[in-house]
Parts: C-alpha cells; structure tokens; sequence
C-alpha cells in the first residue's frame, strides 16, 4: 500500500514538472532579439567598398572577416590580411567584371551568374598528395578565393595577379557549367584523364592535347582551365589570348599533332558554347580582359 501511494505521489510530481515545462512564458519584444535586427556593426572602409563596388551593383556578400566554418576543416588556412581585401576586389572588378560588362552591355550578366557569395582566404588550402587548391566554386551559390595574402603589389606583381585572375575565370566557368552545362561532345576529344594529374609538368600535358596538368583530371576541369588559360594566359607570359597561342606554338608540336589538335579542337568548343548558350563573342572578351589587364598594371 505504501508503495502503491509513493508511486502516485511521484506520478503526480513528474505530472506538475510537466506542466510547469509546458507553461507558456511572455517574451519581451521591446528590443529586436539578436540576430533578428537586435545586433549591428559599424561599417569599416572595406566593407563599404564591398557594399557599394559588389554589394549594390552585383548581389554579391563578400567575407574576408574570420568567421568559425566559413571554409574547410582540418585544412590550415589563415585569414586575408584586410589591407590586401580592398586591393584584391579593385583588380578582379577592373581585369575580370568589367570586361564582361562591356561584351555584355551591362552588368545584369553577372548579377544573375555570379554567385551571391564570395569566400576569401590568406593562403592556399594545401592537399595530402602535395597539391594546393587556389579556389573552389560551391555549387553555384559561392565562390573561394585564396591566397589574398601573396599579391604583394597588384600594380607589378603582374604573375601573383595574373593567377588570381585565372583562378576567377576557372571558377566562373564552372559556375556557367552548373547553370548550363558544356557540351558532352568535349568529353570525347582527349583520352588520358587522371586522378595523378600532379604528377605531370604542364608542357607533357599539353603535348598529350590539355592546356594544363591541372585540366587531365577530369573533363569538367579541362573545360573551365581552357576558359581561364584563354582569357589569364597558361604560363604567366602576356596576358591572355596571346600567351595562350605563344603556349601552343612552343610546348606542343605544332599543328597537325594530336596534342595542339585537341587543344584547338577544345578552344573552337569553348567559343562555341559561350556564342550559343551566352551569346558571348568569347575573341572579344579575350581583347577586352588583355585590354583591361594592360591598363591596370602600368
């Protein structure tokens, strides 16, 4: 009996503890909750650069700032120093948007393609097998920048900058590639893909029909690396198209071999997949972007 009335009194216990969880509480709403409108920052030099050079004119958020998981772990990656946040997005905005502006006739092109988010980082993302990863499009919604911190002087540190503009227009690409993709056909005109890619100098590559060591990897990689190499250069010789035509005559053996085949057969799949699918005369976007990387470092 005395069990029976303990377990009641305990049943009644757990029942009130119940209650009172399930008690309905008041909340002050006189002040925004954080997160909600409640917390703000001042707004620094650079991140008024941002919100009126990327922010307004193209959708875009740009963190610079160090932020837990903002990029990927265990991977040791420092921060971008902010005095080279500024200088970094001047370049890309006069060497890399403009020029698409200009082929476009406006700048509606990039806000609709350009992801909404751009990542930046001080230094590379340094892989197990030796290699490093410069940037990394995310499924269309953003896109990562490193190595902020070793363009020391964008006006004559022209080869620093150069890789950063390649890097763009190889993420750029497969940011297009994920709204549309490339032709299935590039697939089929080179063989020899490999997951041992750094394993090979880029002048064996391209000997063998890619444009760079980097493109042998996977097919998908060897479209955007031609996008880049013709609109950056392959080898950090003059900027652009004509770098790219210096590369094919000097580290292939010449037309009428399997190598500069291929590569010319990919560069005539590029400028057709840009003319149809973005209406893009992709020759005069290459002028424009060797134009616009001329004017930047004198």
């Amino acid at each position: 009996m005395k069990i029976k009335i303990f377990t009641s009194l305990l049943l009644l216990a757990i029942m009130a503890l119940g209650w009172s969880a399930c008690k309905k509480e008041t909340l002050d709403v006189s002040e925004p909750p954080v997160g909600l409108g409640g917390d703000s920052t001042a707004r620094n030099t650079t991140d008024q650069f941002i919100y009126d050079s990327l922010t307004v004119p193209y959708n875009v958020a740009v963190y610079y700032k160090w932020l837990p998981g903002i990029l990927d772990f265990p991977f040791d990656i420092v921060p971008p120093k902010e005095s080279q946040v500024i200088p970094a997005l001047k370049a890309l905005l006069a060497v890399a948007f403009r020029p698409y502006n200009a082929e476009t006739g406006s700048t509606d092109f990039l806000r609709r393609y350009l992801p909404k988010t751009f990542k930046m980082a001080g230094s590379a993302q340094y892989e197990s097998n030796g290699t490093m990863i410069l940037g990394q499009a995310e499924g269309g919604t953003a896109m990562l920048l490193y190595q902020i911190n070793y363009i020391s002087n964008l006006a004559k540190d022209s080869n620093n900058i150069k890789q950063m503009f390649h890097t763009m227009h190889h993420e750029f690409g497969h940011i297009l590639n994920q709204n549309v993709m490339f032709p299935v056909a590039f697939r089929t005109i080179s063989t020899g893909y490999t997951g041992n890619w750094y394993n090979e100098t880029d002048k064996n590559a391209r000997r063998k029909g890619f444009i760079t060591a980097y493109a042998m990897s996977d097919p998908a990689e060897d479209f955007v690396e031609m996008v880049a190499s013709m609109l950056a250069g392959c080898d950090g010789g003059t900027y652009g198209y004509d770098d790219y035509e210096t590369v094919l005559a000097t580290q292939t053996d010449g037309p009428g071999t399997p190598g500069y085949d291929q590569i010319k057969a990919k560069e005539a799949m590029v400028v057709d997949y840009f003319a149809k699918i973005w209406h893009i005369d992709f020759y005069s976007l290459q002028r424009r972007c060797r134009r616009a990387f001329a004017a930047y470092i004198q």
